[in-house]
């Protein structure tokens, strides 16, 4: 994202997303979410920790709050990152299966990882079951 081309209104709409969220999510930036979300997307493509089955929904907070805050910012910001968060979508939608009972075309919410690698694999959610 080039940030010379963002104005001051471009900033305070990634603010005021920010504030509006963080009662539920803490006071976070729009840069961090979207690393947050790079990270469990790679993540998931590589192979899922069974260790974490059990944390998998609340580490999708980051999407969530992506999801929340998008119509807050300026179009600028959106135009800006869309195509990066187009991307991170396409591959976690590659990289994951619908939950049972969810059509094939689900979103990010009602999917989990394909590959869930460790040495143990513990009991799954029922909504992961196939």
């Amino acid at each position: 994202m080039d940030m010379e081309v963002l104005s001051a209104d471009d900033y305070e709409s990634v603010h005021r997303a920010s504030q509006g969220l963080a009662a539920r999510y803490g006071m976070v930036t729009l840069n961090a979410m979207m690393e947050a979300w790079e990270a469990l997307v790679q993540d998931v493509e590589e192979g899922f920790d069974s260790e974490l089955v059990w944390e998998y929904a609340n580490m999708l907070r980051c999407r969530r709050w992506l999801a929340e805050a998008w119509p807050v910012f300026t179009d600028r910001i959106r135009a800006a990152r869309q195509a990066e968060l187009d991307a991170l979508d396409a591959r976690f939608q590659l990289a994951t299966v619908p939950l049972h009972g969810q059509a094939d075309d689900a979103r990010w919410h009602s999917r989990r990882p394909l590959l869930i690698v460790g040495d143990t694999l513990p009991e799954l959610p029922g909504s992961w079951v196939l």
